[in-house]
């Protein structure tokens, strides 16, 4: 049984339960942390039974090594995705196979894609596509942060995720956004703020930058659908 106490435990504290040997607090973290880790990993393996035994790989690892988890060194969702990463590029190796441009779509920020297997959103920033010809380490690199954002943002509410797609795969202003949906321009300023938010606190330490996809650099209208303008 889970008590209530325990499912209300931050991760450090749930990390340190389970390096005692708390199979209760193991089943939170499990239940916390895994539906992202797979999600992620689905997305960039594009095979699900093949992210479920990754993912599978990892929780083992959580069990086995909890004492070497370091809250300081950042969140357990992200030494989770880590050890994820690792497994999944073995199997790449393994399996012979590599990353490809084709497989790096926009359909994947969303839940639902185009019809006919075309991408909902064909106009992708050209900063978030790997590069065909890119060594395979620094495809397979992109490919893992991508993989990890289109999961960030498919998890964001409705809303939110709209402002997203629209400021960040369409290259629209806030105002433009406004104009699209017939919202507010206030209210596109304050989902793209929390939509932000949520990114950065989710993803933030495995993009590298200031936690979420940064904006294509054209005609100067992408910056102005960040949060701060």
């Amino acid at each position: 049984m889970i008590d209530s106490e325990s499912a209300d435990l931050d991760d450090a504290r749930l990390v340190a339960r389970i390096a005692s040997g708390e199979e209760s607090a193991f089943v939170i973290a499990y239940d916390r942390h895994a539906g992202f880790l797979f999600a992620s990993v689905a997305r960039f393996l594009g095979d699900r039974e093949a992210a479920a035994e990754v993912v599978q790989d990892a929780f083992v690892t959580l069990w086995r090594r909890a004492r070497q988890f370091d809250a300081r060194s950042g969140s357990l969702l992200t030494w989770l995705l880590a050890i994820a990463r690792h497994r999944a590029i073995d199997r790449l190796r393994a399996e012979g196979r590599r990353p490809t441009r084709d497989a790096i779509r926009l359909e994947a920020f969303t839940s639902e894609g185009g019809s006919s297997g075309s991408p909902a959103h064909p106009d992708v920033p050209r900063e978030l596509i790997a590069d065909a010809a890119t060594d395979p380490a620094t495809v397979a690199a992109r490919r893992w942060t991508q993989s990890v954002v289109r999961t960030g943002i498919a998890e964001l509410p409705e809303h939110e995720r709209q402002v997203i797609l629209l400021g960040y795969a369409e290259d629209l202003s806030q105002a433009q956004i406004a104009a699209r949906l017939e919202w507010p321009l206030g209210t596109v300023k304050s989902r793209t703020r929390r939509a932000m938010a949520q990114l950065r606190a989710r993803i933030g330490p495995i993009t590298g930058a200031d936690g979420a996809p940064a904006p294509p650099a054209r005609s100067g209208r992408a910056s102005t659908a960040r949060p701060d303008r």
